[in-house]
């Protein structure tokens, strides 16, 4: 098949759509089909990378103020156009139902392409960052559900990556998304003894210490993320154990979030590493980590819960969306009232008072994660686009 796929961000930039979709482009390509990725430019101006049967082209773009290291593109529906005209799709995969929204669907419409949207956002998403004034977060919900309702409504198939963020979209615009999760790959992230050489490198190169049990943070610092609460559950849980606070990722929040670790007197055991590739040491700083903490209430699945469940970590988090699907039904970890810091604490100190039971619940967590195998994800794409295609109807340009 030939599939195009269009996403604001994709990497080297940094969020967990971005790797979601590498993953699935990779993954696509690798299995013999030709896909093109249009996304936006990294570096501004507009410039293409062809790996074998995988085809990125970075679409000139502009910063976007909301986050480190993103970009955004305005997409260009003749240049879109143009791109599609040339690469000839079977399928058009749409991860941007924001912008693209407003003259995507009607431009596969126009071309009878069959047009499938994944949904990795929420409007509450963008309403955690509006300030806090009465009505104008509800009145952004508001909107945004009624946009993506009519977004929704043009799409010959919606995806959602969990069955409870498929329950909300079916509950607020009437379309009942296919489940498909966004997978993770279980042989990159893998539970698994650390050499003691690789230990030290790597609590040399960013700052720790090579022998205090790691409770783990992956993902961006930015306000709606709540990394400050993990750091608050660290100084509660670190009065009663010997242990260490790795925050890996970048974003706004990182400075603030830094300075609350020093001022709870955790100046020595809180480490800030900022961004690291899962091409490079993130898998092995998984595998190294004693436990997994998030206090984010907004994922649609959760990328790096995926990982680290994969890596047989205990799992903390707070009960919110996908969480009690992914932690407390399985037997992976804890579950945490939102915001409440000291519960988490209270449950990280728990678990690293108690190694059975960490590990316990750790097999459990790579048990779950076996569920949301990267390459499940990709058979379920083919076989929904194969679907598409029996359905669509076929559209024989006769000048070719």
């Amino acid at each position: 098949m030939r599939i195009a796929i269009l996403c604001q961000s994709y990497p080297p930039m940094v969020s967990g759509i971005a790797m979601a979709v590498r993953r699935m482009a990779e993954g696509l390509a690798a299995r013999g089909h030709a896909v093109l990725v249009l996304t936006a430019s990294d570096r501004n101006d507009p410039y293409t990378v062809d790996i074998g049967g995988l085809q990125v082209v970075r679409l000139a773009s502009l910063p976007n103020p909301a986050r480190v290291g993103q970009r955004w593109v305005f997409w260009s529906r003749a240049d879109v156009a143009r791109r599609l005209d040339e690469f000839r799709p079977d399928v058009l995969h749409l991860h941007d139902p924001f912008l693209a929204g407003f003259s995507i669907p009607s431009l596969a419409r126009e071309k009878g392409i069959p047009l499938v949207l994944t949904v990795h956002a929420l409007p509450w998403y963008v309403s955690s960052q509006a300030p806090d004034l009465p009505g104008l977060r509800q009145g952004i919900e508001i909107a945004l559900w009624a946009f993506a309702q009519e977004v929704l409504g043009q799409c010959d198939a919606v995806v959602a990556p969990s069955q409870p963020t498929a329950d909300l979209i079916e509950e607020n615009t009437g379309r009942t998304p296919v489940v498909i999760s966004n997978g993770v790959d279980l042989d990159l992230f893998r539970p698994g003894s650390v050499r003691s050489e690789d230990r030290d490198r790597l609590a040399n190169t960013y700052g720790f210490h090579p022998e205090l049990p790691i409770v783990l943070h992956v993902g961006r610092v930015d306000v709606e993320k709540r990394v400050g609460v993990v750091v608050q559950a660290a100084g509660h849980a670190f009065t009663h154990a010997e242990a260490q606070l790795l925050i890996v990722g970048d974003g706004k929040q990182l400075r603030s979030v830094a300075r609350l670790s020093r001022e709870l007197g955790l100046a020595d055991r809180a480490h800030f590493i900022g961004f690291v590739s899962p091409d490079t040491d993130l898998p092995v700083l998984y595998r190294m980590a004693y436990l997994f903490a998030i206090a984010s209430e907004l994922e649609t699945e959760g990328l790096v819960v995926l990982e680290a469940a994969a890596s047989g970590l205990p799992l903390l988090a707070v009960r919110a969306t996908v969480m009690p699907d992914l932690v407390e039904s399985s037997g992976a970890g804890f579950l945490v009232d939102r915001g409440d810091a000291q519960a988490m604490g209270k449950q990280m100190a728990k678990l690293l008072a108690d190694a059975d039971l960490a590990r316990h619940m750790g097999v459990a967590a790579r048990r779950m994660a076996e569920r949301h195998a990267l390459t499940d994800t990709l058979v379920a794409h083919e076989q929904l686009y194969r679907g598409l295609l029996i359905r669509h109807p076929i559209v024989v340009d006769v000048t070719a």
